[in-house]
Protein backbone atom coordinates (compact mmCIF):
# COMPACT_ATOMS: atom_id res chain seq x y z
CA UNK A 1 0.00 0.00 0.00
CA UNK A 2 2.79 2.56 0.60
CA UNK A 3 4.20 2.05 -3.12
CA UNK A 4 0.45 2.62 -4.15
CA UNK A 5 0.74 5.59 -1.80
CA UNK A 6 3.90 7.26 -3.17
CA UNK A 7 2.54 6.48 -6.68
CA UNK A 8 -0.76 8.94 -5.68
CA UNK A 9 0.68 10.77 -3.03
CA UNK A 10 -2.13 14.03 -2.41
CA UNK A 11 -0.87 16.63 -5.23
CA UNK A 12 -1.54 13.54 -7.89
CA UNK A 13 -4.79 13.18 -6.35
CA UNK A 14 -6.13 16.18 -6.03
CA UNK A 15 -5.40 17.33 -9.40
CA UNK A 16 -7.30 14.19 -11.18
CA UNK A 17 -10.23 14.56 -8.52
CA UNK A 18 -9.89 18.07 -9.77
CA UNK A 19 -10.21 18.31 -13.95
CA UNK A 20 -11.92 15.11 -13.88
CA UNK A 21 -14.59 16.98 -11.63
CA UNK A 22 -14.80 19.84 -14.15
CA UNK A 23 -15.16 17.01 -17.30
CA UNK A 24 -18.16 15.62 -14.91
CA UNK A 25 -19.59 18.83 -14.08
CA UNK A 26 -19.31 19.80 -17.51
CA UNK A 27 -21.60 16.59 -18.35
CA UNK A 28 -24.36 17.57 -15.74
CA UNK A 29 -23.99 21.31 -16.46
CA UNK A 30 -25.15 20.84 -20.10
CA UNK A 31 -27.73 17.63 -19.11
CA UNK A 32 -29.32 20.11 -16.77
CA UNK A 33 -29.66 23.19 -19.63
CA UNK A 34 -31.22 20.40 -21.93
CA UNK A 35 -33.83 19.24 -19.18
CA UNK A 36 -34.73 23.02 -18.61
CA UNK A 37 -35.82 23.34 -22.46
CA UNK A 38 -38.47 20.84 -21.98
CA UNK A 39 -40.20 23.55 -20.20
CA UNK A 40 -41.32 25.00 -23.58
CA UNK A 41 -42.10 21.70 -25.30
CA UNK A 42 -41.05 17.99 -25.26
CA UNK A 43 -39.72 18.29 -28.50
CA UNK A 44 -37.66 21.47 -28.10
CA UNK A 45 -35.45 19.08 -25.41
CA UNK A 46 -35.79 16.11 -27.67
CA UNK A 47 -34.43 18.42 -30.19
CA UNK A 48 -31.73 19.79 -28.16
CA UNK A 49 -30.98 16.32 -26.99
CA UNK A 50 -30.27 14.93 -30.84
CA UNK A 51 -27.27 18.14 -30.73
CA UNK A 52 -25.94 17.54 -27.89
CA UNK A 53 -26.10 13.63 -27.66
CA UNK A 54 -23.83 12.43 -30.55
CA UNK A 55 -21.17 15.17 -28.83
CA UNK A 56 -21.15 13.42 -26.09
CA UNK A 57 -21.65 9.77 -27.61
CA UNK A 58 -19.22 10.50 -29.81
CA UNK A 59 -16.32 7.62 -29.06
CA UNK A 60 -13.18 9.83 -27.91
CA UNK A 61 -15.64 11.92 -26.05
CA UNK A 62 -17.31 9.23 -24.10
CA UNK A 63 -13.99 7.79 -23.20
CA UNK A 64 -12.84 10.86 -21.77
CA UNK A 65 -16.62 11.27 -20.14
CA UNK A 66 -16.90 7.53 -18.46
CA UNK A 67 -13.00 7.87 -17.53
CA UNK A 68 -13.19 11.17 -15.64
CA UNK A 69 -16.20 9.24 -14.18
CA UNK A 70 -13.71 6.10 -12.95
CA UNK A 71 -10.99 8.42 -12.41
CA UNK A 72 -12.81 10.75 -9.91
CA UNK A 73 -14.16 8.16 -7.77
CA UNK A 74 -10.82 6.08 -7.60
CA UNK A 75 -9.19 9.05 -6.82
CA UNK A 76 -11.72 10.77 -4.15
CA UNK A 77 -12.18 7.02 -2.63
CA UNK A 78 -8.42 6.65 -2.04
CA UNK A 79 -8.36 10.18 -0.64
CA UNK A 80 -10.93 9.38 1.76
CA UNK A 81 -9.02 5.71 2.49
CA UNK A 82 -5.55 7.68 3.41
CA UNK A 83 -7.72 10.02 5.87
CA UNK A 84 -6.39 9.06 9.32
CA UNK A 85 -9.36 10.95 11.41
CA UNK A 86 -13.43 11.75 10.61
CA UNK A 87 -12.50 14.96 11.58
CA UNK A 88 -14.13 17.29 9.00
CA UNK A 89 -16.32 20.18 8.36
CA UNK A 90 -20.02 19.36 8.10
CA UNK A 91 -19.60 20.98 4.06
CA UNK A 92 -16.74 18.13 3.35
CA UNK A 93 -19.12 15.25 4.94
CA UNK A 94 -22.12 16.14 3.27
CA UNK A 95 -19.96 16.65 -0.44
CA UNK A 96 -18.33 12.77 1.24
CA UNK A 97 -21.84 11.48 1.46
CA UNK A 98 -23.54 13.17 -1.84
CA UNK A 99 -20.84 11.56 -3.40
CA UNK A 100 -21.31 7.93 -2.63
CA UNK A 101 -25.47 8.46 -2.77
CA UNK A 102 -24.65 9.68 -6.97
CA UNK A 103 -24.03 5.66 -8.31
CA UNK A 104 -26.76 4.69 -5.94
CA UNK A 105 -29.55 6.53 -7.17
CA UNK A 106 -28.45 7.19 -11.09
CA UNK A 107 -27.37 3.50 -11.41
CA UNK A 108 -30.62 2.81 -13.13
CA UNK A 109 -30.56 6.11 -15.23
CA UNK A 110 -27.04 5.39 -16.56
CA UNK A 111 -27.67 2.09 -17.28
CA UNK A 112 -30.87 2.77 -19.08
CA UNK A 113 -30.01 4.84 -21.43
CA UNK A 114 -25.93 5.05 -22.68
CA UNK A 115 -25.44 1.36 -21.58
CA UNK A 116 -28.93 -0.06 -22.74
CA UNK A 117 -28.25 1.63 -26.28
CA UNK A 118 -24.67 0.65 -26.81
CA UNK A 119 -25.29 -3.03 -25.50
CA UNK A 120 -28.91 -3.59 -26.31
CA UNK A 121 -29.94 -1.02 -28.91
CA UNK A 122 -32.74 0.72 -27.08
CA UNK A 123 -33.76 3.55 -28.62
CA UNK A 124 -32.86 6.09 -25.61
CA UNK A 125 -35.10 8.64 -26.43
CA UNK A 126 -36.30 11.48 -23.81
CA UNK A 127 -39.81 9.98 -24.21
CA UNK A 128 -38.24 6.60 -23.42
CA UNK A 129 -37.22 8.00 -20.55
CA UNK A 130 -40.35 9.79 -18.70
CA UNK A 131 -42.68 6.74 -20.14
CA UNK A 132 -40.45 3.97 -18.09
CA UNK A 133 -40.12 6.47 -15.06
CA UNK A 134 -43.41 7.86 -14.57
CA UNK A 135 -45.49 4.89 -15.99
CA UNK A 136 -43.97 2.03 -15.59
CA UNK A 137 -41.89 2.59 -12.20
CA UNK A 138 -42.57 5.66 -10.34
CA UNK A 139 -40.03 4.70 -7.78
CA UNK A 140 -37.60 5.06 -10.78
CA UNK A 141 -38.73 9.30 -11.41
CA UNK A 142 -37.75 9.55 -7.67
CA UNK A 143 -34.16 7.96 -7.29
CA UNK A 144 -33.60 9.67 -11.04
CA UNK A 145 -34.64 13.23 -9.78
CA UNK A 146 -32.53 12.79 -6.34
CA UNK A 147 -29.96 11.33 -8.43
CA UNK A 148 -29.62 14.77 -9.81
CA UNK A 149 -29.74 17.38 -7.48
CA UNK A 150 -26.87 14.63 -5.65
CA UNK A 151 -24.42 15.18 -8.84
CA UNK A 152 -24.98 18.87 -8.91
CA UNK A 153 -24.88 19.85 -4.81
CA UNK A 154 -21.58 17.32 -4.85
CA UNK A 155 -20.39 18.77 -7.99
CA UNK A 156 -20.71 22.90 -6.96
CA UNK A 157 -19.72 22.45 -3.70
CA UNK A 158 -16.34 20.81 -5.12
CA UNK A 159 -16.91 23.98 -7.70
CA UNK A 160 -16.86 26.46 -4.77
CA UNK A 161 -14.30 24.96 -2.69
CA UNK A 162 -12.24 24.96 -5.88
CA UNK A 163 -12.94 28.76 -7.00
CA UNK A 164 -13.11 30.17 -3.31
CA UNK A 165 -9.32 30.62 -3.86
CA UNK A 166 -9.66 32.52 -6.40
CA UNK A 167 -9.23 36.19 -6.56
CA UNK A 168 -11.54 37.02 -8.60
CA UNK A 169 -14.13 34.63 -6.79
CA UNK A 170 -15.49 37.78 -5.35
CA UNK A 171 -19.10 37.89 -2.68
CA UNK A 172 -20.70 39.55 -6.17
CA UNK A 173 -19.57 36.59 -8.28
CA UNK A 174 -20.40 33.77 -5.70
CA UNK A 175 -24.08 35.27 -5.41
CA UNK A 176 -24.37 35.07 -8.97
CA UNK A 177 -22.88 31.22 -9.06
CA UNK A 178 -25.15 30.49 -6.36
CA UNK A 179 -28.46 31.85 -8.06
CA UNK A 180 -27.24 29.90 -11.24
CA UNK A 181 -27.10 26.86 -8.92
CA UNK A 182 -30.17 27.16 -7.63
CA UNK A 183 -32.16 27.58 -10.23
CA UNK A 184 -30.99 25.59 -13.15
CA UNK A 185 -31.85 22.40 -10.99
CA UNK A 186 -34.85 24.02 -10.52
CA UNK A 187 -36.09 24.51 -14.26
CA UNK A 188 -34.58 20.99 -14.96
CA UNK A 189 -37.03 19.56 -11.64
CA UNK A 190 -40.07 21.43 -12.97
CA UNK A 191 -39.39 20.42 -16.74
CA UNK A 192 -38.65 16.68 -15.86
CA UNK A 193 -41.49 16.51 -13.39
CA UNK A 194 -44.34 18.52 -16.17
CA UNK A 195 -43.56 16.51 -18.48
CA UNK A 196 -43.62 13.54 -17.15
CA UNK A 197 -46.61 14.03 -15.46
CA UNK A 198 -48.02 14.47 -18.89
CA UNK A 199 -47.37 10.50 -19.57
CA UNK A 200 -49.40 9.48 -16.74
CA UNK A 201 -52.95 9.57 -18.66
CA UNK A 202 -51.20 7.96 -21.38
CA UNK A 203 -50.77 4.54 -19.46
CA UNK A 204 -54.15 3.14 -20.54
CA UNK A 205 -53.80 4.12 -23.93
CA UNK A 206 -52.73 0.85 -25.79
CA UNK A 207 -52.21 2.74 -28.98
CA UNK A 208 -49.62 5.20 -27.76
CA UNK A 209 -47.79 2.31 -25.54
CA UNK A 210 -47.63 0.01 -28.69
CA UNK A 211 -46.09 2.71 -30.48
CA UNK A 212 -43.93 3.17 -27.62
CA UNK A 213 -42.70 0.34 -27.51
CA UNK A 214 -41.52 0.03 -30.91
CA UNK A 215 -39.90 2.90 -30.60
CA UNK A 216 -37.66 1.51 -28.42
CA UNK A 217 -36.53 -0.79 -30.91
CA UNK A 218 -36.65 -3.41 -28.92
CA UNK A 219 -39.67 -6.20 -27.59
CA UNK A 220 -37.99 -9.18 -26.25
CA UNK A 221 -39.02 -8.70 -22.55
CA UNK A 222 -35.74 -10.96 -21.61
CA UNK A 223 -33.87 -8.09 -22.56
CA UNK A 224 -35.47 -5.64 -20.15
CA UNK A 225 -35.17 -8.39 -17.33
CA UNK A 226 -31.23 -8.69 -18.07
CA UNK A 227 -30.64 -5.13 -18.65
CA UNK A 228 -32.50 -5.25 -14.85
CA UNK A 229 -29.69 -7.83 -13.46
CA UNK A 230 -27.25 -5.70 -15.29
CA UNK A 231 -28.04 -2.99 -12.71
CA UNK A 232 -28.47 -4.73 -9.50
CA UNK A 233 -24.97 -5.82 -10.43
CA UNK A 234 -23.57 -2.49 -10.88
CA UNK A 235 -25.18 -1.65 -7.28
CA UNK A 236 -23.57 -4.38 -5.87
CA UNK A 237 -20.30 -4.28 -7.50
CA UNK A 238 -20.31 -0.32 -6.45
CA UNK A 239 -21.42 -1.36 -2.16
CA UNK A 240 -18.67 -4.33 -2.43
CA UNK A 241 -15.80 -2.29 -3.73
CA UNK A 242 -16.89 0.73 -1.01
CA UNK A 243 -16.89 -2.08 1.97
CA UNK A 244 -13.91 -3.89 0.75
CA UNK A 245 -11.81 -0.63 0.40
CA UNK A 246 -12.76 0.76 3.93
CA UNK A 247 -12.64 -2.93 5.60
CA UNK A 248 -8.46 -3.28 3.83
CA UNK A 249 -8.39 -0.23 5.14
CA UNK A 250 -8.84 -1.16 8.63
CA UNK A 251 -7.10 -4.41 8.64
CA UNK A 252 -3.98 -2.32 7.23
CA UNK A 253 -4.10 -0.43 9.89
CA UNK A 254 -4.56 -2.43 12.65
CA UNK A 255 -1.78 -4.81 11.43
CA UNK A 256 0.83 -1.57 10.93
CA UNK A 257 3.30 -0.09 12.62
CA UNK A 258 1.24 0.03 16.11
CA UNK A 259 4.53 0.66 18.39
CA UNK A 260 6.01 3.23 16.42
CA UNK A 261 4.61 7.13 16.81
CA UNK A 262 5.85 10.38 16.54
CA UNK A 263 5.53 13.05 18.82
CA UNK A 264 4.60 16.72 17.32
CA UNK A 265 5.13 19.35 19.70
CA UNK A 266 3.21 23.08 18.62
CA UNK A 267 4.71 26.42 19.43
CA UNK A 268 2.36 28.01 21.60
CA UNK A 269 0.46 24.54 22.09
CA UNK A 270 0.23 20.92 23.11
CA UNK A 271 2.42 18.13 22.44
CA UNK A 272 0.92 15.23 20.99
CA UNK A 273 1.95 11.28 20.11
CA UNK A 274 0.47 9.81 16.97
CA UNK A 275 1.56 6.87 14.47
CA UNK A 276 3.36 7.74 11.24
CA UNK A 277 1.02 8.14 8.09
CA UNK A 278 -1.03 11.07 8.45
CA UNK A 279 -0.52 14.74 7.38
CA UNK A 280 0.58 17.37 10.03
CA UNK A 281 -3.10 18.66 9.10
CA UNK A 282 -4.82 15.39 9.73
CA UNK A 283 -2.70 14.61 13.20
CA UNK A 284 -3.69 18.10 14.09
CA UNK A 285 -7.31 17.50 13.63
CA UNK A 286 -7.44 14.03 15.30
CA UNK A 287 -6.23 15.78 18.19
CA UNK A 288 -8.65 18.40 18.05
CA UNK A 289 -6.00 21.09 17.77
CA UNK A 290 -7.26 23.95 15.77
CA UNK A 291 -5.46 24.45 12.23
CA UNK A 292 -5.82 26.51 9.63
CA UNK A 293 -7.03 25.41 6.82
CA UNK A 294 -9.30 27.31 3.82
CA UNK A 295 -9.37 24.55 1.06
CA UNK A 296 -9.59 21.46 3.06
CA UNK A 297 -6.39 20.20 3.18
CA UNK A 298 -5.62 20.17 -0.54
CA UNK A 299 -2.61 22.14 -0.98
CA UNK A 300 -3.70 25.26 -2.57
CA UNK A 301 -4.42 27.67 -0.39
CA UNK A 302 -1.29 27.96 2.08
CA UNK A 303 -3.48 28.67 5.59
CA UNK A 304 -2.04 25.91 7.07
CA UNK A 305 1.41 26.68 6.41
CA UNK A 306 3.83 25.85 9.77
CA UNK A 307 7.52 27.09 10.54
CA UNK A 308 9.50 23.74 11.19
CA UNK A 309 11.71 24.30 14.48
CA UNK A 310 12.87 21.37 15.26
CA UNK A 311 12.74 17.71 12.70
CA UNK A 312 12.15 19.48 9.73
CA UNK A 313 15.41 17.87 8.03
CA UNK A 314 13.65 14.23 8.18
CA UNK A 315 10.84 15.23 5.95
CA UNK A 316 10.34 14.35 2.00
CA UNK A 317 11.31 17.60 0.60
CA UNK A 318 8.50 19.88 -1.11
CA UNK A 319 6.45 18.69 -4.61
CA UNK A 320 6.80 20.99 -7.25
CA UNK A 321 2.84 21.95 -6.55
CA UNK A 322 3.76 22.73 -2.62
CA UNK A 323 6.61 24.47 -3.95
CA UNK A 324 4.59 26.71 -6.22
CA UNK A 325 2.64 27.85 -3.25
CA UNK A 326 4.84 28.37 -0.92
CA UNK A 327 6.64 30.78 -3.55
CA UNK A 328 3.81 32.90 -4.10
CA UNK A 329 4.56 34.16 -0.58
CA UNK A 330 8.70 33.93 -0.71
CA UNK A 331 8.35 31.28 2.25
CA UNK A 332 11.62 30.41 3.99
CA UNK A 333 12.81 27.02 3.60
CA UNK A 334 11.59 26.10 7.05
CA UNK A 335 7.76 26.66 6.20
CA UNK A 336 5.97 24.01 4.76
CA UNK A 337 2.37 23.10 3.99
CA UNK A 338 0.72 21.18 7.01
CA UNK A 339 -1.84 19.19 4.61
CA UNK A 340 1.15 18.15 2.49
CA UNK A 341 4.12 16.66 5.30
CA UNK A 342 3.80 13.92 6.84
CA UNK A 343 6.31 13.47 10.09
CA UNK A 344 8.06 10.04 10.24
CA UNK A 345 10.08 11.50 13.13
CA UNK A 346 9.38 14.06 15.86
CA UNK A 347 8.97 17.24 15.12
CA UNK A 348 8.13 20.68 16.49
CA UNK A 349 6.02 23.80 14.61
CA UNK A 350 5.06 27.24 14.88
CA UNK A 351 1.22 27.31 13.46
CA UNK A 352 1.71 30.66 11.50
CA UNK A 353 -1.86 31.49 10.84
CA UNK A 354 -4.72 32.09 13.72
CA UNK A 355 -7.20 29.18 12.94
CA UNK A 356 -9.96 31.49 11.80
CA UNK A 357 -7.60 32.71 9.20
CA UNK A 358 -9.10 33.67 5.63
CA UNK A 359 -8.30 33.11 1.77
CA UNK A 360 -7.90 37.01 1.78
CA UNK A 361 -6.07 37.30 4.89
CA UNK A 362 -3.68 34.61 3.58
CA UNK A 363 -3.57 35.77 0.43
CA UNK A 364 -2.11 39.26 1.76
CA UNK A 365 -0.19 37.94 4.28
CA UNK A 366 3.04 37.97 2.67
CA UNK A 367 4.47 38.47 6.35
CA UNK A 368 2.98 35.80 8.26
CA UNK A 369 6.21 34.41 9.46
CA UNK A 370 7.76 37.77 9.90
CA UNK A 371 10.93 39.13 8.38
CA UNK A 372 13.77 41.94 9.55
CA UNK A 373 13.70 44.57 7.02
CA UNK A 374 15.36 48.31 6.87
CA UNK A 375 12.60 50.67 6.89
CA UNK A 376 11.57 54.36 7.96
CA UNK A 377 9.06 54.74 9.92
CA UNK A 378 6.91 58.13 10.51
CA UNK A 379 5.03 59.49 13.19
CA UNK A 380 2.60 62.61 13.13
CA UNK A 381 -0.08 64.14 15.97
CA UNK A 382 -1.35 67.13 16.16
CA UNK A 383 -0.40 69.37 18.06
CA UNK A 384 -3.15 70.98 20.91
CA UNK A 385 -5.90 69.55 19.85
CA UNK A 386 -7.53 68.58 22.39
CA UNK A 387 -7.77 72.00 23.53
CA UNK A 388 -8.52 73.49 20.21
CA UNK A 389 -11.96 70.98 20.58
CA UNK A 390 -12.96 71.24 23.67
CA UNK A 391 -15.60 73.82 23.30
CA UNK A 392 -17.19 71.49 20.32
CA UNK A 393 -19.49 68.99 19.66
CA UNK A 394 -18.41 65.82 19.52
CA UNK A 395 -19.83 65.63 15.81
CA UNK A 396 -17.13 68.30 15.18
CA UNK A 397 -14.40 66.51 16.43
CA UNK A 398 -15.06 63.67 14.58
CA UNK A 399 -15.23 65.76 11.41
CA UNK A 400 -12.25 67.65 12.29
CA UNK A 401 -10.04 63.96 12.68
CA UNK A 402 -11.38 62.32 9.72
CA UNK A 403 -10.72 65.60 7.70
CA UNK A 404 -7.01 65.28 8.84
CA UNK A 405 -6.71 61.50 8.41
CA UNK A 406 -8.06 61.59 4.97
CA UNK A 407 -5.81 64.34 3.88
CA UNK A 408 -3.03 63.12 5.52
CA UNK A 409 -3.40 59.26 4.38
CA UNK A 410 -3.86 60.34 0.95
CA UNK A 411 -0.82 62.14 1.21
CA UNK A 412 1.51 59.37 2.48
CA UNK A 413 0.26 56.56 0.30
CA UNK A 414 0.33 58.60 -2.65
CA UNK A 415 4.43 58.83 -2.02
CA UNK A 416 4.64 54.98 -1.54
CA UNK A 417 3.68 54.81 1.99
CA UNK A 418 1.70 52.52 4.11
CA UNK A 419 -0.77 53.90 6.95
CA UNK A 420 0.23 51.49 10.16
CA UNK A 421 -2.61 52.72 12.17
CA UNK A 422 -4.48 55.48 12.71
CA UNK A 423 -3.57 56.58 16.98
CA UNK A 424 -6.59 59.27 17.65
CA UNK A 425 -5.38 62.87 16.29
CA UNK A 426 -2.22 61.41 15.01
CA UNK A 427 -0.65 58.00 13.09
CA UNK A 428 2.09 55.76 12.12
CA UNK A 429 3.19 54.86 8.41
CA UNK A 430 5.65 52.95 7.30
CA UNK A 431 7.79 53.76 4.00
CA UNK A 432 10.24 50.82 2.04
CA UNK A 433 8.07 47.87 2.95
CA UNK A 434 8.08 46.67 -1.23
CA UNK A 435 11.14 49.46 -2.18
CA UNK A 436 14.53 49.97 -1.23
CA UNK A 437 15.77 51.59 1.83
CA UNK A 438 16.95 54.38 -0.07
CA UNK A 439 13.93 55.28 -1.44
CA UNK A 440 11.60 54.56 1.47
CA UNK A 441 13.81 57.26 3.07
CA UNK A 442 13.16 59.50 0.04
CA UNK A 443 9.65 58.72 -0.14
CA UNK A 444 8.91 59.70 3.73
CA UNK A 445 10.59 63.15 3.57
CA UNK A 446 8.46 63.61 0.40
CA UNK A 447 5.35 62.73 2.51
CA UNK A 448 6.08 65.03 5.11
CA UNK A 449 6.54 67.50 2.51
CA UNK A 450 2.94 66.76 0.81
CA UNK A 451 1.60 66.62 4.23
CA UNK A 452 2.31 69.98 5.00
CA UNK A 453 0.87 71.40 2.18
CA UNK A 454 -2.19 69.62 2.78
CA UNK A 455 -2.55 70.63 6.25
CA UNK A 456 -2.04 74.57 4.88
CA UNK A 457 -4.86 73.61 2.42
CA UNK A 458 -7.30 71.98 5.06
CA UNK A 459 -6.66 74.97 7.33
CA UNK A 460 -7.57 77.72 4.57
CA UNK A 461 -11.00 75.85 3.77
CA UNK A 462 -11.46 75.44 7.71
CA UNK A 463 -10.74 79.16 8.34
CA UNK A 464 -14.19 79.96 9.74
CA UNK A 465 -14.61 76.88 11.68
CA UNK A 466 -10.98 77.13 13.48
CA UNK A 467 -10.08 79.46 16.17
CA UNK A 468 -6.62 78.71 15.21
CA UNK A 469 -5.12 77.14 12.61
CA UNK A 470 -4.34 73.56 13.19
CA UNK A 471 -0.43 72.62 13.88
CA UNK A 472 1.18 69.16 13.31
CA UNK A 473 4.29 67.47 14.57
CA UNK A 474 6.08 64.89 12.42
CA UNK A 475 8.87 62.50 13.45
CA UNK A 476 11.09 60.35 10.42
CA UNK A 477 13.58 57.77 11.28
CA UNK A 478 14.84 54.89 9.48
CA UNK A 479 16.53 51.43 10.83
CA UNK A 480 15.96 47.94 10.97
CA UNK A 481 12.63 46.35 12.91
CA UNK A 482 10.22 43.17 12.43
CA UNK A 483 7.71 43.55 10.49
CA UNK A 484 5.34 40.54 10.55
CA UNK A 485 1.34 40.27 10.29
CA UNK A 486 0.54 40.81 13.90
CA UNK A 487 -2.66 41.04 16.11
CA UNK A 488 -5.65 38.90 16.60
CA UNK A 489 -9.46 38.45 14.79
CA UNK A 490 -9.72 41.85 12.86
CA UNK A 491 -7.22 43.89 14.24
CA UNK A 492 -4.45 41.58 13.25
CA UNK A 493 -2.35 43.11 10.10
CA UNK A 494 1.05 44.47 8.83
CA UNK A 495 3.06 46.34 11.31
CA UNK A 496 6.24 46.95 12.79
CA UNK A 497 7.95 46.40 15.97
CA UNK A 498 11.91 47.45 16.98
CA UNK A 499 13.80 50.24 18.36
CA UNK A 500 13.46 52.23 14.91
CA UNK A 501 9.59 52.54 15.74
CA UNK A 502 10.26 54.06 19.59
CA UNK A 503 13.21 56.07 18.09
CA UNK A 504 10.54 57.61 15.31
CA UNK A 505 8.13 58.30 17.95
CA UNK A 506 10.16 60.19 20.37
CA UNK A 507 11.37 61.80 17.50
CA UNK A 508 7.67 63.01 17.03
CA UNK A 509 7.69 64.26 20.47
CA UNK A 510 11.28 65.85 20.49
CA UNK A 511 9.08 68.33 17.96
CA UNK A 512 7.91 69.81 20.89
CA UNK A 513 11.00 70.50 22.92
CA UNK A 514 12.71 71.72 19.93
CA UNK A 515 9.94 74.40 18.74
CA UNK A 516 9.70 72.76 15.26
CA UNK A 517 7.68 71.01 13.35
CA UNK A 518 9.64 68.32 12.07
CA UNK A 519 12.34 65.93 13.54
CA UNK A 520 13.87 63.66 11.24
CA UNK A 521 17.22 61.81 12.16
CA UNK A 522 20.22 62.39 9.97
CA UNK A 523 20.32 59.00 9.06
CA UNK A 524 17.09 58.92 7.42
CA UNK A 525 18.57 61.64 5.29
CA UNK A 526 21.85 60.73 4.50
CA UNK A 527 19.96 57.69 3.73
CA UNK A 528 17.62 59.35 1.32
CA UNK A 529 20.83 60.90 -0.55
CA UNK A 530 20.63 64.18 1.22
CA UNK A 531 22.88 66.61 2.75
CA UNK A 532 21.11 68.16 5.93
CA UNK A 533 21.90 71.96 6.51
CA UNK A 534 24.33 71.89 9.44
CA UNK A 535 22.53 74.31 12.06
CA UNK A 536 19.28 72.41 12.04
CA UNK A 537 21.38 69.47 13.14
CA UNK A 538 20.75 68.77 16.81
CA UNK A 539 20.59 65.79 19.02
CA UNK A 540 17.92 64.18 21.12
CA UNK A 541 17.51 61.60 23.54
CA UNK A 542 15.41 58.18 23.61
CA UNK A 543 13.91 56.92 26.25
CA UNK A 544 15.32 53.93 27.48
CA UNK A 545 18.54 54.40 25.68
CA UNK A 546 21.89 55.76 26.74
CA UNK A 547 22.74 57.55 23.06
CA UNK A 548 21.02 60.53 21.49
CA UNK A 549 20.11 60.64 18.05
CA UNK A 550 21.55 63.29 15.92
CA UNK A 551 18.39 65.26 13.87
CA UNK A 552 17.73 67.71 11.96
CA UNK A 553 15.24 70.14 13.32
CA UNK A 554 13.40 71.88 10.64
CA UNK A 555 9.81 73.87 9.80
CA UNK A 556 9.49 72.69 6.14
CA UNK A 557 10.72 69.39 4.57
CA UNK A 558 10.21 71.07 0.86
CA UNK A 559 13.81 72.98 2.43
CA UNK A 560 15.57 69.50 2.58
CA UNK A 561 14.29 68.33 -0.38
CA UNK A 562 15.47 71.39 -1.85
CA UNK A 563 18.89 71.65 -0.37
CA UNK A 564 21.66 70.11 -2.73
CA UNK A 565 22.41 66.32 -2.79
CA UNK A 566 25.11 65.07 -1.17
CA UNK A 567 28.27 64.12 -3.64
CA UNK A 568 28.49 60.62 -2.48
CA UNK A 569 25.20 59.31 -3.07
CA UNK A 570 22.75 57.43 -0.74
CA UNK A 571 25.07 55.81 1.69
CA UNK A 572 24.24 52.41 1.73
CA UNK A 573 26.01 51.08 4.71
CA UNK A 574 23.80 52.97 6.40
CA UNK A 575 20.92 50.16 5.81
CA UNK A 576 22.85 47.44 7.89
Amino acid sequence: MNGIAKLFNDQHLSALRLYSGLVLMVYVTTHLINHSIGLITLEAMQAANDVVSPLWRFLPVSILLYGALIVHFIAAFWKLLKRRTTRMSAVEAVQIALGFAVPLLLATHVMGTRYANAVYGINDTYLAVLVSAFIFSPVVAVLDALGLLAAWAHGCIGMHQWLKLKSWYTRTVYEWCLSGAILLPTLALGSFLFNGRAMIPLASDGEFLGAYFESLGVTDDAVFAALGERIDQVRWGFLATVFAGVAGRLIWQLSGKRSLSVEVSYQNGPKIRQKPGPTLLEMSKMAAIPHASVCGGRGRCSTCRVHLLEGGDTLEPPSDSERRVLERFNAAESVRLACQIRPTHDLSVLRLLPPDATMERASSSTWASGQERVITVMFADLRNFTGTTEHRLPFDVVYLVNQFSQAMGQAVEARGGRIDKFLGDGFMALFGVETTPEKGALQAIEAAAAMQEELDALNNTLTVELDQPLRMGVGIHCGSVVLGDMGYGEARGLTAIGDTVNTASRLESATKDHGCAICVSQKTIEMAGLRPDRASLKTASVRGKTDTVSIAAIERATDLLQSNRSEDGPREEMAK
